[in-house]
């Protein structure tokens, strides 16, 4: 079993620069910047602020040598307030963006916001980044990233939401034991895939087995 280890704000280089060649190419990304120079600058951004994020809640985990990541956000800080969001990070995200890509941003967060508590009312886990560095892929590093939170859900009997905008991702989710719940066209035209894995009621509280 791969060993995963949970991060902390010194384990920013090396877990942001693994997001950032995850989600180079990202639908979301490419569409609020067209401009291919501009873009890896606005990647990296957006990557440090949801690593940012995670860690300030304990859910960020990561192989040991870095090239998967697994950012989440557990039940009672899955819906971080905007003062929050700005003291981690999102004064540069918008900053980046710009004033029009912002305001489309703003419109594309509430929709996704509808689509999440649609799904899950109630208390839930929710990762929003999820990356492999891209010549690490297929061997089983989204999994092993992601199974603490899978632990600490199954414990605490609370579902996992995270949303797609990459249909090759659809498959992998799938095969990860999240169950494929929505499809809809956000603002511009952007499509997204909403998931949900529900609790295995198997599971022990106490299963948590990520380092520290």
């Amino acid at each position: 079993m791969v060993p995963i280890d949970r991060l902390a704000r010194s384990d920013q280089p090396a877990a942001v620069a693994t997001l950032a060649a995850a989600f180079a190419q990202y639908p979301l990304l490419a569409a609020l910047c067209p401009d291919a120079a501009r873009r890896p600058r606005l990647v990296e951004v957006f990557s440090r602020y949801l690593f940012r994020m995670s860690v300030r809640c304990g859910g960020a985990y990561a192989t040991p040598d870095r090239s998967a990541v697994a950012c989440g956000w557990p039940p009672g800080r899955e819906w971080p307030s905007r003062w929050t969001s700005l003291r981690h990070g999102g004064v540069s995200v918008l900053w980046q963006l710009g004033r029009r890509a912002a305001r489309w941003m703003s419109q594309l967060e509430h929709e996704f916001d509808v689509a999440r508590v649609a799904h899950v009312p109630g208390p839930h886990w929710y990762v929003p980044m999820l990356g492999v560095r891209p010549e690490a892929r297929g061997k089983g590093l989204s999994r092993a990233a992601l199974r603490p939170v899978f632990e600490a859900a199954d414990g605490a009997g609370v579902p996992i939401y995270l949303e797609t905008m990459t249909e090759a991702n659809v498959a992998i989710y799938q095969k990860l034991g999240f169950e494929l719940r929505g499809y809809r066209e956000l603002t511009g035209g952007l499509p997204n895939w909403e998931f949900v894995r529900e609790p295995r009621r198997d599971q022990s509280p106490r299963s948590c087995t990520a380092s520290v």
